[in-house]
């Protein structure tokens, strides 16, 4: 018998993690142990205007990452890491990482103020939006960003997955669903000033991830008015290949859907990357309530980043690793068509969104 998927909505999950539903700044901070067994990380990524760009060419990205241990691993004692992706116009990504001494890691509690190495991120609240100033810094790359809340921060129910028990989870919370991000890069020996729009979450828990998950596809938007998260994951056999879906719809900073239940998803027209795995060319997210109706049409995928999970092990252990699973990581471009059927709003609207599948067997 398939062992329980839990989900963390409901009054009673919110009083057992001491939640309400306005989020608070402390659920920004250290919110796990750094003890073997337990993970952590503080997601940020942006997209910048780029005038000289290339027509077609989108503008220049970056992605920040502080985590207190490797993805894949989280049975490892405290590993701070940081990695800084930046991709210019021309795609070429520039990725390095920085591991520095445990002793060079700390997070606070009270609210996100976390340091790693020489790399720092630390959050205010300026008017009501919540703001982050970083600075990441690798062997010849840096980032100096501020990230401000346009939309507020928001979470499904308590935030959290349970597998099997109420004990063993992971959890989610998307402190700047969409923002405003300016400040600069450095990379190449130049120093840009950049300006743009972001995105920042936060995810924790005790479950190494590829034993519980199988797969997931995550996306956002940004278009007009309006902002959108999609998630379609899956779980293993073991727990039942149980769907957990995220969906929200905000125009401005009213929540227009967020019941998850009401989200299914379908992916067609695949094809072959040459990592050995495959991807689909049109995805569809379906939020359906009674009469009313969202329908999100994912299309034209232009690849950004196609990964091996396995570059995270030893060369040695790669060819036996391989034997048994080929978990990678595909991210994309793409144009978003999304069509509004609700009771008071009738919309249509078009522009770009940005997702990923994540393959963890």
């Amino acid at each position: 018998m398939p062992k329980p998927v839990i989900f963390a909505v409901g009054p009673e999950f919110l009083a057992r993690d001491g939640l309400t539903e306005t989020i608070q700044p402390w659920e920004d901070g250290l919110r796990a142990e750094t003890r073997r067994g337990t993970f952590e990380w503080w997601y940020f990524d942006a997209h910048f205007d780029d005038p000289s760009a290339p027509l077609g060419a989108g503008g220049t990205t970056a992605v920040i990452v502080f985590a207190t241990k490797p993805i894949v691993n989280p049975h490892l004692p405290l590993t701070p890491n940081l990695s800084l992706t930046i991709t210019p116009p021309d795609g070429q990504k520039r990725v390095e990482f920085d591991l520095p001494p445990v002793g060079e890691f700390r997070a606070a509690k009270e609210t996100c103020d976390v340091r790693i190495g020489k790399s720092w991120v630390r959050w205010s609240e300026e008017g009501r939006a919540w703001t982050y100033r970083l600075h990441a810094e690798t062997r010849s790359m840096a980032a100096d960003l501020t990230f401000r809340g346009l939309v507020s921060p928001w979470r499904p129910g308590a935030g959290k997955s349970f597998f099997g028990d109420l004990n063993h989870y992971f959890a989610w919370l998307p402190a700047i669903p969409y923002g405003s991000v300016e400040g600069t890069l450095t990379y190449d020996g130049q120093t840009h000033a950049v300006r743009g729009s972001g995105y920042h979450d936060h995810n924790w828990g005790n479950v190494a991830l590829p034993s519980v998950m199988d797969h997931w596809y995550w996306g956002r938007a940004h278009i007009g008015e309006y902002t959108l998260i999609f998630v379609e994951q899956i779980a293993l056999k073991k727990y039942g290949s149980a769907r957990m879906p995220v969906f929200l719809l905000a125009k401005g900073d009213q929540v227009l859907a967020d019941d998850a239940r009401c989200l299914t998803m379908e992916a067609r027209r695949f094809v072959r990357h040459a990592g050995g795995r495959g991807y689909p060319q049109e995805v569809d997210f379906t939020w359906a309530r009674g009469r009313e109706q969202v329908r999100l049409a994912l299309r034209e995928p232009r690849l950004i980043e196609a990964a091996s999970l396995l570059l995270a092990l030893p060369a040695w252990q790669r060819p036996l690793a391989r034997l048994v699973a080929n978990p990678y990581y595909f991210r994309f471009d793409a144009s978003l068509q999304v069509d509004i059927e609700l009771d008071d709003l009738h919309d249509s609207i078009r522009g770009p969104a940005l997702y990923e599948i994540m393959m963890l067997r």
